[in-house]
């Protein structure tokens, strides 16, 4: 069964910034915590990631797989997994709304399948890790 987990932050940044941030796959071992290699495996023809291979250390595991996205202008991105060794299961999404007032209210939502049992606690535990730092990082990426 997977395990979903989803969050939100307000990032000062317009949703084209956030967008162009994600895209650029090869940076996030600079400031995404888990990363600690990416690469493009293969782009669309609109110039954005249609696959990318990560190498990640999240806690309760370290793991390499790779992902297929699908981009929905600077309003939504979204991907599953193609292959993995610990992952059974991944499917994910950035939805990206901008606020009257400036800036953007970003969604984070990571549903996971684990190839392994874990207990529940570290398993919540390493959720919250993921959706923490994917959406705080990527914050702190924007506003700095």
């Amino acid at each position: 069964m997977a395990d979903s987990t989803q969050a939100t932050i307000t990032i000062d940044a317009e949703p084209k910034a956030i967008m162009a941030a994600l895209a650029d796959v090869a940076s996030y071992p600079s400031w995404s915590s888990p990363v600690e290699r990416a690469e493009v495996r293969e782009t669309g023809p609109d110039g954005r990631p249609a696959q990318a291979f990560f190498a990640i250390n999240a806690m309760i595991t370290k793991d390499e797989f790779t992902v297929a996205y699908d981009w929905f202008g600077d309003e939504k991105v979204s991907w599953h997994l193609v292959e993995g060794k610990m992952l059974k299961a991944q499917n994910g999404s950035y939805e990206l709304r901008p606020l009257p007032g400036g800036g953007t209210e970003v969604h984070y939502s990571l549903s996971v399948e684990l190839a392994i049992k874990v207990p529940g606690i570290l398993r919540k535990r390493a959720e919250n890790m993921i959706a923490d730092a994917a959406l705080k990082d990527l914050k702190k990426h924007l506003e700095s």
